[in-house]
């Protein structure tokens, strides 16, 4: 005789939401982190140590590695824009 909680055992073989969420965060952290290694590797302002440096961070940290990249990216050309207001 088997119980009502043997009854309920889940497929292993059927996706669940969980899943489906993992699965789409993983596409997004490897978007992320592809995006962020292309935009770091065309920047022509960082070179030597320091592109080592945010390599590892934006490969080998998911999510907050590219993240932060971009958002010091924004603020290095944000900075440079406005001393090149000032000086003209």
């Amino acid at each position: 005789m088997t119980t009502h909680v043997e009854e309920e055992i889940m497929n292993p073989l059927v996706p669940t939401a969980l899943d489906g969420v993992l699965t789409a965060v993983s596409i997004v952290a490897l978007f992320l982190a592809f995006s962020g290694f292309i935009a770091l590797m065309r920047s022509q302002t960082i070179g030597g140590w320091r592109l080592f440096a945010w390599a590892f961070v934006v490969l080998l940290v998911p999510i907050v590695g590219p993240a932060t990249w971009f958002v010091a990216q924004h603020r290095e050309r944000s900075i440079e824009s406005r001393g090149g207001r000032s000086d003209s």
